[in-house]
């Protein structure tokens, strides 16, 4: 009889231990992706201000009606237009290293034509979801008439995100590419342009959150290292 009691409280206690590892691993369900609010109020409020810069450059532009009326809006944060300016004044302190590059300097020397041609390459007239994507990709017009963007959705290979006998396999994730030349295949374990000239590399953005449906549009959120306008 107590061996049966030992028994079942090994049972229990390893169900229990099973139990608290796989609620540390899923989280319970799955969010609402929708808000109920238009794309320009979602960034606005956001709790941790992660789109105020970006927006000063969306208002200085004059471009809050197209950020609403766009289908889709890969949006960058207040990181990328952060290392954008840095990278401006790195470039201009080659010949006066006193010289500093902010966004009042960004104001001062970007006409609002400038701006809103830099941001409309973030902007599009077609609702870009998870669902119609593969991962060859398909490329889309953006609302800067010279520029048409791939976006793919490509299964990770990380580790991170998969568990062993619990989560099996990991996320799919979205990602935005500027091609240069031609399309960057596999070449010596890498990416790189078919011509082989470094120069010519797509430049690939990972989505750090995807698929947020606004009153107005479609919300991917691009990673934070990215550098806004695809400054290289």
């Amino acid at each position: 009889m107590k061996n049966t009691i030992l028994y079942i409280g090994l049972i229990g206690f390893v169900s229990l231990l099973f139990s608290c590892k796989k609620d540390g691993v899923i989280d319970g369900g799955l969010s609402d992706p929708r808000v109920n609010m238009t794309t320009y109020d979602f960034l606005k409020s956001h709790p941790r201000h992660l789109f105020d810069t970006t927006l000063m450059i969306i208002d200085k532009a004059g471009l809050k009606d197209k950020v609403n009326n766009a289908g889709t809006f890969f949006v960058p944060t207040n990181y990328s237009i952060r290392l954008f300016l840095l990278a401006k004044q790195n470039e201009l302190r080659k010949t006066d290293e006193q010289i500093n590059f902010d966004l009042d300097s960004l104001f001062k020397y970007y006409s609002p034509k400038m701006l809103r041609d830099s941001m409309s390459v973030y902007l599009f007239n077609d609702r870009i979801v998870r669902d119609n994507l593969t991962e060859t990709g398909t490329i889309f017009q953006t609302q800067e008439p010279t520029s048409k963007l791939l976006v793919t959705l490509e299964k990770s290979t990380s580790g991170d995100y998969t568990e062993d006998g619990i989560i099996s396999q990991g996320p799919k994730l979205l990602y935005l590419t500027k091609i240069y030349g031609e399309r960057d295949v596999i070449r010596d374990g890498s990416l790189s342009d078919p011509s082989g000239q470094a120069s010519l590399n797509d430049t690939k953005v990972l989505c750090q959150t995807s698929g947020i449906i606004t009153t107005t549009g479609i919300v991917h959120v691009l990673n934070n290292k990215h550098f806004w306008a695809f400054r290289r």
